[in-house]
């Protein structure tokens, strides 16, 4: 694998990733603007833009776009997250010109005509209401505006459905001014590729985007944690989910914090899962994982389970979470570390998520390096740092969402006494 990255004369960053004999391919436009970058006022609107990307452009319909990307054989999608949208197109590495064309129209010409603005105001008030019935997204939802409440970060990324039923034209073309701008954004292409040629690509094709960081300063989010109980009546089980404040991706142990959520909760053979589910019967699901932002993160411990058991369930995954201060097994360790070196390894074979995983290191870090570094850091990472790291995190305020049939109570108050 050869990674090359350039900076165009607009300013705008190209990051290639040559994966010889490889007949697939992807190529992603990604922007460094989403959720966390909205006002009150704005709640919603980098998942709407999402949304409007393939609605149209000057010399495209929808449907054209649609047809011209399927009968390439490839797929076209978005996504939206508190920190980031990605555009971005799959399939066989003949088609990257074409891809890149239609990506570049997308980006730089997109209509935001006014009857397709009120057609996906409909369309993402039914995926709201559709996240309303899901008792898991629910509970991560809870979870995040408990954490960090009354901030960006803490916001639903599909966001309010009073600003998305409000939502027009103008609104989204300022938030394009203002945000999309070539020193946010990076063009990655995985595949077997030519850097040169891509860069000609881009060249042509995104040459309308403005040069520059855009506006506005992101705020810090500040984690308070608490309790969040969200009763649902018509649901038959409680989803939990409990947290604890995190490290950001780039900070010194952030890999000690991953690490740890592995060990405890990741795999059928896990403290977690032996004893909440194996021994106890008390789950069908139970596990825990770290997700780590540009500044900030969180490790949780995450659960169904009927409202009986509840209580249970909560105190013995305090007690599984505690030991990991005290102990780690070895056996634990190394399917932690295992775990994370394969899907690292892994990633070199997948263009898609390579092309991810180099955007991401390129908004961290500036460049675009690939999986190496990172598994010789996982390498280093010795049992006395996960444990140290247990510590720490487990004393910290936590965070506790439930959903389901049940009403308030003092559920935080169960945890703290357990992990104290």
């Amino acid at each position: 694998m050869q990674i090359e990255q350039s900076a165009l004369s607009n300013g705008l960053t190209v990051i290639s990733a040559r994966l010889p004999e490889f007949e697939s391919a992807a190529v992603m436009v990604v922007v460094r603007a989403g959720s966390r970058d909205e006002t009150p006022e704005q709640s919603g609107i980098a998942h709407f833009l999402e949304h409007m990307a393939f609605k149209g452009t000057a010399t495209r319909s929808a449907l054209d776009i649609a047809v011209e990307v399927e009968c390439l054989g490839a797929q076209i999608n978005a996504f939206t997250s508190q920190e980031m949208t990605a555009y971005h197109i799959t399939g066989l590495k003949d088609a990257l010109g074409d891809a890149l064309a239609i990506l570049g129209d997308v980006l730089t010409a997109s209509r935001f005509d006014d009857a397709d603005v009120a057609m996906e105001r409909a369309v993402i008030a039914q995926e709201i209401a559709r996240k309303n019935d899901d008792p898991g997204s629910l509970c991560s939802e809870g979870f995040i505006a408990t954490a960090y409440p009354n901030q960006p970060m803490g916001r639903p990324v599909l966001g309010s459905p009073e600003v998305v039923a409000a939502m027009t034209r103008e609104a989204l073309i300022g938030f394009v001014g203002r945000h999309y701008a070539t020193g946010r954004m990076v063009v990655v292409a995985t595949g077997d590729i030519e850097h040169a040629w891509l860069c000609r690509q881009v060249e042509t094709h995104f040459a309308a985007i403005p040069a520059g960081l855009g506006e506005g300063a992101r705020e810090k989010p500040i984690y308070v944690g608490g309790q969040a109980v969200h009763t649902r009546a018509d649901f038959r089980q409680v989803n939990m989910a409990l947290g604890f404040p995190s490290v950001a991706i780039d900070a010194p142990g952030f890999l000690d914090h991953k690490l740890l959520s592995l060990a405890l909760g990741a795999g059928m053979s896990s403290p977690l899962f032996q004893e909440v589910r194996q021994k106890r019967g008390l789950v069908y699901g139970v596990g825990s994982g770290s997700s780590h932002g540009s500044d900030s993160g969180v490790f949780a411990i995450q659960a169904g389970m009927t409202p009986d058991n509840l209580r249970e369930v909560i105190t013995v995954a305090c007690a599984a979470a505690k030991r990991c201060g005290e102990e780690i097994e070895g056996r634990d360790f190394m399917r932690a570390r295992n775990t994370m070196l394969a899907e690292l390894a892994s990633v070199k074979e997948r263009p898609f998520q390579l092309g991810m995983y180099l955007a991401g290191q390129f908004f961290r870090h500036g460049t675009a390096r690939g999986p190496a570094e990172d598994m010789a850091s996982v390498r280093k990472v010795e049992i006395a740092d996960l444990v140290a790291t247990a510590r720490r995190i487990f004393a910290a305020p936590p965070t506790l969402s439930l959903v389901g049939p049940l009403e308030a109570d003092d559920y935080l108050g169960l945890a703290s006494a357990a992990l104290a």
